[in-house]
């Protein structure tokens, strides 16, 4: 487990990701919710405007990302301190939609990690503790 990052998440509940992420992860600006002392972590996202799709609800590339920012960002935090991974696939089930302003509630799982595979699931949550998407993927062990 990577116990520094582990423990400036600790300190950092609150925190919008935009400001210690960069790229894509950062522009998704998940709020850090939760992270127990296994390491499990929960992220909260607010769908804003540049989210959505045509018909006004969140795209389904948007929903995507979100639940691979947070598989990522579990296996990251669970995996060797010099581990690394690369996403191999992604599954993705869009259950309900979501609309502007709403704030979505991701919680990630690690399934399993082998020697050369991880294997994650994610579900994303409404308001209203609905079911709006859930996700797996596997990652390849690259170091």
């Amino acid at each position: 487990m990577k116990t520094e990052f582990l423990a400036f998440l600790k300190e950092n509940i609150d925190m919008n990701t935009s400001e210690h992420i960069a790229g894509f992860g950062g522009w998704l600006n998940g709020t850090l919710q939760s992270v127990s002392d296994e390491g499990d972590v929960v992220l909260v996202f607010k769908v804003r405007e540049e989210m959505l799709n045509p018909m006004g609800t969140i795209h389904g590339g948007a929903m995507a990302s979100i639940l691979d920012e947070m598989m990522g960002m579990q296996l990251f935090v669970k995996s060797g301190e010099a581990d690394t991974y690369f996403a191999m696939n992604i599954v993705v089930d869009f259950v309900k939609n979501a609309k502007f302003d709403e704030l979505l509630t991701a919680k990630p799982e690690l399934v399993r990690m082998g020697r050369k595979t991880a294997n994650l699931r994610c579900t994303v949550y409404n308001q209203n503790g609905d079911v709006v998407a859930h996700g797996s993927s596997n990652f390849l062990k690259v170091s």
